[in-house]
This record gives structure tokens, C-alpha cells and sequence, in this order.
């Protein structure tokens, strides 16, 4: 069937939209990246510099710190799974390895076990509530102060904490690499200073310029001339919840980071694809135009 070409130029004309609205994403996408690539590069000097002081304290006052970590976890308890997913799309199968981490997850590792499920972002809610039965969940984002969903998150946490409700938590996100990213789970407690130096080491995106960046043994320093008030118990309570929600924070900031990379890359393919087709769709309506032109003529020699 013949194709007429006010329909091939109506196709040239949304091609055109396309590549500018995917051009557009891609762009934005790119500075989003950079916004957050930049934050992540303030916080984690802060977590080095919170844990240094812990390492300060614990040389001075172990058994103090001993009591800390020996607190007891509920063991009836459930394991809180929590999962980043993106709320827009248009970032190729970012979503599609989220949801698969998450399945094996929750079928694998924790044989299906009890567990409470929150998910941050529109794609996960709408795949998830058709599974499972939420117990929390954030939409939209994408929108929100990254440092403000991280507070929220944190003290919904503590709530958990705090009723006995949990005893685990595991953290499903995506993390960057030299390639683009990877999808990782990470239990991130219960916790003692040992998994804190592995969940800081795994936080540090694998990428190029991050390779040499790792937490240095702490200085030494004299602490006999301070007083800790109200105690030193308390001193380091404050320290061990200001370490875990910088951690928090970054793992969602890093999750974010990801998601506007493969975002900016998948934007540009869409574009150089739709290119691509414009192109032939030109030869073809240049050779539907010649074609009409070419008859004419021939009606005009007859």
C-alpha cells in the first residue's frame, strides 16, 4: 500500500519533536547528574570525618562503645526490604533489574521469610502493590529534596526501630560503576563499627575518579582534656545516627545519580535512533515527491 506524503510529512514533523523532547530529557538528566555526583562528593569526607572521631572515642573508652553494639535486636522481628526505583521511566531496563533484584531478594536469600517492603519511586509502587503489601512507600521522588526524603525515611526507621518491629534491613539500589551502574543489595543492619567500614567502602561509587578514595586509619588524638556531656554513651549514639543517615543519604543520592546517567544515555540513543529514521523517512518522501513530479511531466508529453 502506497504511503501518501502528507502522512510521511507528518511523520518527519513528530520525528523532529521527538529528537527535541528527548534531547531536552537527556540534557537535564546530565546536569541532575552532576548535581548529585557533587553532593555525594561533600557527604562522604563528613562520613570520614564522623567515623574518625568514633575511632577517637572507642581508643579511649572501648567498654563504653562495647555496650553500644551489644544492644539487643529483636529477633522476632521482620526484615524491612527497601527498594529505589525510578518515578518517571525512560532509563531502559533501570527498572526491570530494580524489580529483579528485589524478587531474588526476597525469594533467595530470605526464603520468602517475613518481611516489611517500602518502595521510593511511581515504578516500584505500581509493580509492587500488585505482589506484595507495602508498609511504606514515596512517590515523585524525583521532586523532592533528596536531604528531605532521607530525614523522612530515617525517622520512619527509628519509629520500626524503636517498636521492635524489625531486625533487619536490607537496601535494594543502584549504584554507579565505570560501565553505568549496578544493581546491588546491601544489608545495612543490624550494625557494629566492622559493617560500617564495609558499607562505606561499598557506598564509594566504582568509578575512575573514586578509586582512590578510602577511609585512612584515624589520627590520633588526645581526648583526656574533653568532657563528654551529657556522658560519653550519648556522645556516640549522636555520632552512630548522624554516620547512618549521612549513609542513608548518600544511598539515595547515588540511587538518583544512576537513574539520570542511564537516563541521559537511553535519551540520547532514543534521539540517534529517531535521526536515524528521519533520515530514511526524508529519502523516502524525496522519492515519493520525485515520483509525482516525474509523472507529471510524462502527463505533460502525452
Amino acid at each position: 500500500m502506497k504511503v501518501s506524503s502528507q502522512k510521511i510529512k507528518k511523520k518527519i514533523k513528530f520525528l523532529n519533536n521527538f529528537q527535541k523532547i528527548t534531547k531536552s530529557v537527556s540534557l537535564i538528566s546530565a546536569v541532575r547528574f552532576q548535581k548529585k555526583l557533587t553532593v555525594v562528593r561533600r557527604i562522604i569526607p563528613n562520613i570520614f570525618y564522623f567515623l574518625n572521631i568514633f575511632y577517637s572515642i572507642i581508643e579511649k573508652y572501648p567498654e563504653e562503645t562495647k555496650m553500644i553494639f551489644e544492644k539487643k535486636v529483636n529477633e522476632k522481628g521482620k526484615n524491612l526490604i527497601i527498594v529505589v526505583s525510578s518515578d518517571r521511566g525512560l532509563s531502559g531496563s533501570f527498572d526491570q533489574l530494580i524489580f529483579k533484584k528485589t524478587r531474588d531478594l526476597i525469594d533467595s536469600e530470605l526464603n520468602n521469610e517475613n518481611f516489611l517492603l517500602g518502595i521510593i519511586g511511581q515504578k516500584g509502587v505500581n509493580y509492587f502493590k500488585k505482589l506484595y503489601q507495602l508498609e511504606f512507600f514515596f512517590y515523585k521522588f524525583e521532586n523532592f529534596l533528596p536531604e528531605n526524603l532521607a530525614r523522612e525515611l530515617f525517622n520512619y526507621i527509628n519509629v520500626l526501630l524503636n517498636r521492635g518491629k524489625i531486625k533487619n534491613i536490607y537496601f535494594v539500589r543502584s549504584n554507579l560503576t565505570f560501565s553505568g551502574f549496578i544493581v546491588e543489595s546491601l544489608k545495612i543492619f543490624p550494625y557494629d563499627i566492622k559493617t560500617i567500614e564495609e558499607l562505606i567502602d561499598k557506598i564509594i561509587p566504582k568509578m575512575k575518579e573514586w578509586e582512590k578514595l578510602k577511609f585512612e586509619s584515624p589520627i590520633k588524638k588526645n581526648l583526656t582534656d574533653y568532657i563528654f556531656e551529657p556522658n560519653i554513651r550519648l556522645t556516640l549514639n549522636v555520632l552512630l545516627r548522624n554516620l547512618f543517615f549521612l549513609i542513608l543519604y548518600t544511598l539515595i543520592l547515588e540511587s538518583q545519580a544512576a537513574l539520570e546517567l542511564t537516563r541521559t544515555i537511553t535519551m540520547k540513543r532514543a534521539n540517534e535512533n529517531a535521526k536515524k529514521i528521519k533520515n530514511k523517512t526524508i529519502l523516502e518522501y524525496n522519492k515519493l515527491r520525485q515520483e509525482k513530479i516525474t509523472e507529471e511531466l510524462i502527463d505533460l508529453l502525452r
